[in-house]
């Protein structure tokens, strides 16, 4: 497994990553008729795998229900992992003073302590940071106090959106950025990614399948997202693949853009992490493709962020693909 330095941090991560939120969340992404919640024990023995193919780091969230607590169990006996955390932000933040703030955040920093069995936290992101959030710098302020006492390596922020994202960049005391990357949502390739390696900025990716969208579960999208499953029906052909090795080739266009540092993968089970695996041991993806590729994407918003979307459940024999 490939690895490099995350922007200007002295954290060298793997340039595959797993993102746990589908091992704590109901019901989450794009599911099969059938399909239920990720098993514990199945959960385990993937991020065990994971580990034993050469990933590094992982990224989970208090908003994740179980997650960060089964992460702690899983890497128990693996402290050299490195682990990417989050921190919600209080919905009466405008209300209450900084000191209030600065307990509301230590209490989140201490339960990730604890769930994850860690000692230090070796990333915190502030959770859907928005451009008031990050410009008005009280979280921030906060995470600099937890840091400067130990509890955490590096700040980051999550975020939705160019506007957020390069008000992150801008901030000058954000190390790490998370946005979100896909075939289908290429809008962080223009500006921010390259922002952010100018200004040594580490850059994790999520939604490489976009929830599910680049993988065969397309064909469960309700038929308010058909657009999406058009969408990924086009990437096939475009391509000159199969719905069985499209997401093999939707996560090497991640691995293949400039700039991205960590391509964070959604697993739910034992299976997919070796076909993340084998599909990261392949490496970027040809420039003739990359050029085919970079015309895949779309701009709307209320296609692509996941936010909008309503997974209402579908009748089988509706599924096109």
């Amino acid at each position: 497994m490939d690895d490099i330095v995350l922007g200007a941090t002295d954290l060298r991560v793997s340039r595959l990553g797993v993102g746990t939120a589908a091992f704590g969340l109901d019901g989450y992404g794009i599911l099969s008729p059938g399909e239920g919640n990720v098993d514990r024990a199945d959960a385990i023995a993937s991020i065990h795998r994971a580990v034993e193919g050469g990933v590094n780091f992982f990224d989970t969230a208090p908003a994740y229900g179980c997650s960060e607590e089964l992460l702690g169990e899983a890497l128990a006996d693996h402290k050299n992992c490195l682990v990417a955390t989050k921190v919600p932000i209080p919905a009466n933040l405008n209300e209450i003073s900084q000191s209030e703030l600065t307990y509301w955040v230590n209490q989140f920093l201490d339960e990730s302590l604890r769930r994850l069995r860690r000692e230090v936290l070796d990333v915190v992101q502030i959770h859907n940071a928005t451009i008031d959030i990050l410009q008005q710098s009280k979280m921030v302020s906060c995470l600099e106090r937890a840091r400067a006492a130990g509890k955490l390596r590096y700040i980051g922020a999550s975020v939705y959106g160019e506007e957020a994202a390069l008000a992150a960049i801008g901030a000058g005391k954000i190390q790490i950025v998370q946005v979100a990357l896909s075939l289908l949502d290429q809008r962080m390739r223009d500006k921010v990614i390259p922002q952010a390696a100018a200004a040594g900025i580490g850059v994790l990716t999520r939604s490489a399948l976009l929830k599910g969208t680049l993988t065969k579960r397309a064909q469960w999208l309700p038929p308010s997202l058909q657009a999406l499953a058009q969408a990924s029906e086009r990437a096939v052909r475009e391509l000159g693949t199969s719905w069985e090795s499209l997401p093999s080739m939707a996560l090497r266009f991640c691995l293949s853009v400039d700039g991205v540092h960590c391509v964070l993968a959604g697993i739910r089970n034992f299976a997919e992490v070796g076909d993340c695996l084998e599909a990261c041991a392949r490496g970027p993806i040809a420039p003739i493709l990359l050029t085919k590729a970079y015309g895949l994407g779309l701009r709307d918003e209320h296609l692509l962020n996941p936010s909008y979307w309503q997974l209402e459940k579908v009748d089988t024999h509706q599924a096109q693909l």
